[in-house]
């Protein structure tokens, strides 16, 4: 049964933690320093002011250390590392303080295995980042804090005393931090070269959305839980119905994302923006089609794993008014000659065929017609779609910007149409927006499939 959506964004009670692990899978990495000093020496003066702002000075009693020994236990084994108890439970207390759960037994008990599973991949992250010869500066580091302590109006250098008096211990979340500045600079080094994206992708993502007004569009916000092999479905499934139980009893739908979904968009709380039936796979479509507004579906398997949606709001897609469609054009004119025979005609049409297979710009249609002698070229500036005759207004309103239309024959000559600007397209992206679009979705792939052989190819033995 679906559940309702809470607020997308928290409410100022819990602190905004999570954010800063958004430089980790977008784009937020482009300016990082090819060189930068090693993470030891940073990483040991951060864990220390941690350390100390969180120190409650409390004294053993009858002779016991202060630390539960129980807790210095192996929690999992990493490759060579190890994730002790202790290294749990702080990363517990520090994801139930950031995501406003109820701090209960019950709701410990269920959180931990997908916290473990969390500090497994931040040590896999690490470690990769480490293989690669990839480090975090202090530098890095202490403007992260800044970030976090802007983004929560808190003063600068107060950022630890205020998660001490929280009653979290600061040290997890220097970790948290290192982990997402490392893993940026291998998704830097080793992924984001790989993401290639042609003018004519962003053209067609464009005029879909043209072709798309009239329709629903829907603001959805994801939870994602991978399952990298068959034996983990269970495990995996019993995590995301664990997190699906917290926000029906009204957890933050947004921190929860940020601390466990394992996409993308975790740094965004989750938030996939304005998408159309079509953009996910099919059985969440299916199980959005049927959603209302501020109701939470999940866990709903995929073949990559299991998802939790939410679905904030819903909008129809405002057509533009046609008589508002300005556009400039070059076009192409190919007369027939008087008394022309169909040979005539054929010559004519094999000339506009190669117009408009071969013009890549205005310019080029331009250029083309005076090489091959075409009997006119020119060049519409600011006219009305309306204003057109009719078998020009529909290629001259839907083509695509820089693209020649299909050759348009009448019974004088044919004519070729190519559109150089378009304006009262209303509600369109434009398309750098639309580079980012792909690129952040094709990032986000191909990032879950170098994670997923880092588990796979990693050592692991988990010991609670």
């Amino acid at each position: 049964m679906p559940c309702k959506f809470g607020p997308a964004e928290p409410d100022g009670s819990a602190l905004k933690i999570s954010s800063f692990t958004v430089i980790v899978m977008l784009l937020a990495a482009a300016a990082l320093p090819a060189r930068s000093e090693p993470v030891d020496g940073s990483m040991r003066q951060h864990l220390q002011l941690a350390q100390r702002a969180t120190t409650r000075g409390k004294t053993a009693k009858s002779g016991k250390s202060s630390v539960d020994q129980n807790q210095m236990r192996i929690a999992a084994v990493v490759n060579n590392e190890v994730i002790t108890v202790r290294d749990l439970v702080i990363r517990l207390n520090f994801v139930i303080v950031t995501s406003r759960l109820p701090n209960r037994p019950d709701v410990r008990k269920r959180l931990a295995p997908q916290i473990l599973r969390s500090l497994i991949e931040e040590r896999l992250k690490l470690q990769e980042a480490k293989r690669l010869g990839l480090k975090v500066s202090n530098k890095e580091i202490q403007a992260a804090l800044r970030r976090i302590e802007k983004a929560n109006n808190i003063p600068q250098g107060k950022l630890m005393s205020v998660m001490a008096r929280q009653g979290t211990d600061a040290s997890t979340m220097i970790e948290q931090i290192t982990s997402a500045l490392a893993w940026s600079k291998v998704v830097v080094r080793k992924i984001r070269p790989r993401i290639r994206i042609s003018n004519e992708e962003v053209l067609a993502f464009i005029e879909r959305a043209r072709s798309a007004r009239g329709r629903t569009r829907y603001r959805v916000y994801e939870i994602f839980l991978a399952v990298d092999t068959p034996d983990q479905d269970n495990q995996v499934l019993k995590a995301a119905q664990r997190l699906f139980e917290q926000i029906k009893i009204g957890s933050s739908f947004t921190q929860i994302a940020r601390q466990f979904s394992q996409s993308a968009t975790a740094s965004v709380g989750g938030d996939l923006g304005w998408i159309e039936l079509g953009s996910l796979p099919k059985k969440l479509d299916v199980r959005l089609s049927q959603m209302k507004t501020g109701q939470v579906a999940g866990p709903i398997r995929t073949v990559e794993g299991y998802y939790i949606i939410a679905l904030r709001d819903r909008k129809v897609i405002a057509a533009a008014n046609p008589a508002s469609v300005v556009v400039s054009l070059t076009q192409v004119t190919l007369r027939f000659p008087p008394k022309a025979s169909e040979v005539d005609k054929n010559i004519q049409r094999s000339l506009a065929k190669t117009i408009s297979e071969t013009a890549s710009s205005c310019a080029d249609m331009e250029k083309l017609s005076k090489e091959i002698g075409a009997t006119g070229a020119a060049r519409l500036k600011n006219v009305k779609v309306v204003s057109l005759s009719a078998p020009l207004q529909k290629p001259a309103r839907s083509l695509e910007i820089g693209k020649a239309s299909a050759p348009i024959e009448s019974k004088n000559g044919i004519v070729i149409l190519m559109v150089c600007k378009r304006i009262g397209d209303a509600n369109l992206p434009k398309p750098s927006e639309v580079r980012t679009q792909i690129g952040v979705r094709r990032l986000n792939i191909l990032t879950r499939r170098y994670l997923r052989n880092l588990r796979r190819s990693a050592y692991l033995d988990l010991r609670v």
